[in-house]
């Protein structure tokens, strides 16, 4: 059977992958291994099926994975996604030197840091590729097809992790607001988002007595203050107890995680360089194919518009509850299948 370069080049970035990933938990700093070592071990029996952790102890129980050695998950977990990437497609021309393909380069790579070891990623990877398969599956009516991955999120959000239940809303929020005639539909979604995850944030906090920043990453970066690794930990400028102080609270995490200028000031610290670099770029690039896709589809329920609007919504709630930057990155390996179908949705097949 014969390749193209396209596909050699992803088999040969596969291949570098599962290497790296198998040897992963030899070269790894400490930091890096504490959940995966809680998942592994659960040492004190909170494996379940409603949760990120407990649900993830239970998964590595069932399989048995916690009965292998870390390199051996690393090379099992490692083949499965770029099994099941391959499977959802090699883009055309993805050995060119692209800007867009440099960057999947290198976040496929960096699977072997992040997901190769066992994880709630891991989970959280399987569960994007599961919704990249509902986007592309044709249905008679196109209104059910899109409920269905919203409910499919709402659920996840249930059952893994709650936060993901928050993003239908400002999907379809950013479906409304996409309906209003602008030549910057992509800002004016944001912006508007923007708007409503701060609404539901401060009506959170007048039922629950805190707000969403402040009860979960404010409340947990406290904690991690003095920590020898909190160099990157995502505090809000202002206390965050307040309306105003949520608000910008919210905005600054936005940023920070997002279009985080403010990383550069770590000039000692090149993986953290890196990162920002990464980020910086695959933001340009997903809001420049988003503006195209708005421009594009007239149909209201296409997938293809969808897909831009769950992943943008993402990023908003990611700006709420992100603590700090490595968090950040390890979240949207995550849901790379997403983001890779983003980047690629024109040059990529089966996606309608």
């Amino acid at each position: 059977m014969k390749y193209s370069k396209s596909k050699l080049l992803f088999v040969f970035i596969g291949l570098i992958t599962l290497g790296l990933g198998v040897s992963s938990s030899y070269f790894l700093p400490e930091k890096y291994l504490y959940d995966a070592i809680l998942i592994y071990n659960d040492p004190f029996t909170e494996k379940g099926l409603i949760g990120s952790y407990p649900v993830s102890m239970w998964f590595y129980s069932f399989f048995k994975l916690n009965k292998l050695s870390f390199s051996t998950i690393g090379f099992i977990q490692v083949l499965i996604i770029f099994i099941l990437f391959y499977i959802q497609g090699v883009p055309k021309k993805f050995e060119k030197l692209y800007l867009s393909n440099t960057l999947s380069w290198a976040s496929l790579i960096v699977i072997s840091v992040y997901i190769s070891i066992p994880s709630k990623e891991f989970i959280n990877i399987l569960f994007a590729f599961l919704i990249v398969f509902f986007l592309r599956k044709k249905l008679n009516n196109n209104f059910t097809h899109i409920a269905l991955v919203l409910l499919l999120i709402i659920l996840f959000g249930l059952w893994f992790r709650p936060y993901y239940g928050l993003i239908p809303f400002l999907a379809i929020t950013s479906f409304v607001i996409s309906k209003i005639k602008s030549k910057y539909k992509p800002v004016n979604i944001i912006t508007a988002s923007l708007l409503i995850a701060i609404f539901m944030s401060l009506s959170y906090g007048v039922v629950q007595g805190e707000y969403m920043s402040q009860g979960s990453r404010e409340a947990l970066n406290q904690k991690r203050i003095n920590e020898p690794d909190s160099q990157t930990l995502i505090f809000s400028p202002i206390k965050t107890n307040s309306a105003f102080g949520e608000s910008i609270g919210i905005l600054y995490g936005y940023f920070s995680v997002n279009i985080p200028f403010e990383g550069l000031k770590f000039i000692n610290k090149p993986h953290v360089i890196l990162f920002v670099i990464w980020q910086l770029l695959l933001f340009l690039i997903l809001f420049i194919n988003y503006n195209r896709c708005l421009n594009q589809c007239r149909d209201n329920y296409n997938s293809k518009i969808w897909l831009f609007h769950i992943i943008f919504s993402y990023f908003i709630i990611q700006g709420i509850f992100e603590p700090d930057l490595g968090s950040s990155i390890r979240h949207k390996l995550g849901i790379l299948p997403l983001i890779y179908e983003a980047m690629f949705y024109n040059r990529l097949k089966y996606i309608r």
